[in-house]
């Protein structure tokens, strides 16, 4: 017995010499998540979310242009193409747009260049069609890209003003057909609807009343439905969110509006892509709200405070509809949140804070 005691110890020993084997997963990137910084020399910096809560920083890249260093009072800094292979990122602090490929391990600057408007604030693409909404002059301006030589080109004509000057336009986007524009003008309580003709090019304008106050931020849905959030001036527990809908000659027409959440500056909205749930973040009550979309656009509240960040900004939702990001700018991170795809409800995750105190919008791939 002795002999045996003697035995298992010596093995015993022997494994305690065997450096211990990390069981931990290794971290596969499986989303890219982009926001800019708007700084006076412009970067958009990028983060790698494994799927599984984990996020982490993946490194930063000069626009080729300038930002303001300031706050833009926008939504849609950044769009990608449709195949998510290119991200265009706006310069306001010099007047241009660029244009990276995203679609190797590390993004790559393809152009940058000028545009007739002054301050663009938010950029859009459709096919090879991009517009930008100026703050600066109250105006549009629009680009063909060339995906074969990632080069932007210029579209004679498409320079259009809005409806009146000081109208802080918030953000553009173009309608899931590609072939009409819509805006938000916050200052003047205005959407505005702007349909393209067969080059590309402005056509007719359209002059909707916001259903509440400060319309900002938006996002379509299905069936050419969009949601705006309505900051209301910044009242206190008054922030609403309405539902429009873009018809095939351009008009806008209410929904459903304006829903409460209970909050405080509501101003950035984005939607999931069965269209079934939509999200607004609201700035000064340090909330993000949850609503959910009947298949006619309709609008109920599920979560007045479905989650609290600090000053939580830009929202997107992952490619699959499982997860949140959002861009909070009160302790300068991302934070990821899981979505519970029947009420509503988010679960943080993860959040990281290496996030320019000035970065500006928010889009995954």
């Amino acid at each position: 017995m002795k002999n045996k005691f003697n035995r298992l110890s010596l093995a015993l020993a022997i494994v305690s010499l065997i450096p211990a084997v990390s069981l931990a997963e290794p971290f596969i990137a499986k989303e890219k998540i982009y926001t800019l910084s708007n700084g006076i020399q412009n970067e958009i910096y990028v983060y790698e979310h494994s799927g599984n809560g984990v996020i982490q920083a993946a490194g930063n890249y000069a626009t080729g242009g300038a930002g303001t260093a300031a706050s833009l009072a926008n939504q849609g800094a950044l769009a990608l193409s449709e195949n998510q292979r290119y991200l265009f990122a706006i310069n306001a602090g010099s007047n241009e747009l660029s244009v990276f490929s995203v679609d190797g391990d590390v993004p790559v600057l393809l152009d940058h260049v000028a545009e007739q408007g002054v301050t663009p604030v938010s950029v859009t693409v459709s096919g090879n069609l991009v517009y930008v909404v100026n703050s600066g002059d109250d105006s549009i301006f629009g680009y063909r890209f060339d995906p074969l030589s990632g080069k932007l080109h210029a579209l004679k004509d498409s320079y259009y003003k809005l409806n009146s000057t000081g109208s802080g336009a918030a953000e553009i986007s173009f309608n899931k057909g590609g072939d009409a524009l819509v805006v938000t003008a916050k200052a003047t309580n205005k959407i505005i609807s702007i349909t393209l003709n067969e080059h590309g090019l402005p056509a007719n304008r359209h002059l909707t009343n916001s259903n509440g106050v400060t319309p900002y931020g938006f996002a379509f849905g299905k069936h050419d439905q969009f949601f705006v959030t309505e900051a209301q001036g910044g009242a206190a527990n008054a922030t609403t969110v309405s539902s429009y809908k873009l018809s095939e000659d351009g008009a806008v027409t209410l929904i459903d509006g304006s829903v409460a959440d209970g909050q405080t500056a509501a101003c950035w909205l984005a939607t999931t892509p069965n269209g079934r749930l939509a999200f607004a973040s609201d700035a000064h009550s340090n909330a993000i709200s949850a609503y959910a979309v009947s298949r006619k656009g309709e609008l109920s509240l599920l979560e007045s405070l479905a989650a609290a960040e600090n000053v939580p900004l830009d929202l997107a939702v992952s490619k699959d509809g499982t997860v949140l990001y959002s861009l909070n700018a009160g302790d300068q991170s991302i934070s990821t949140f899981s979505i519970d795809e029947t009420t509503g409800a988010l679960q943080n995750l993860q959040n990281v804070y290496s996030v320019p105190a000035t970065a500006t919008g928010l889009v995954v791939k």
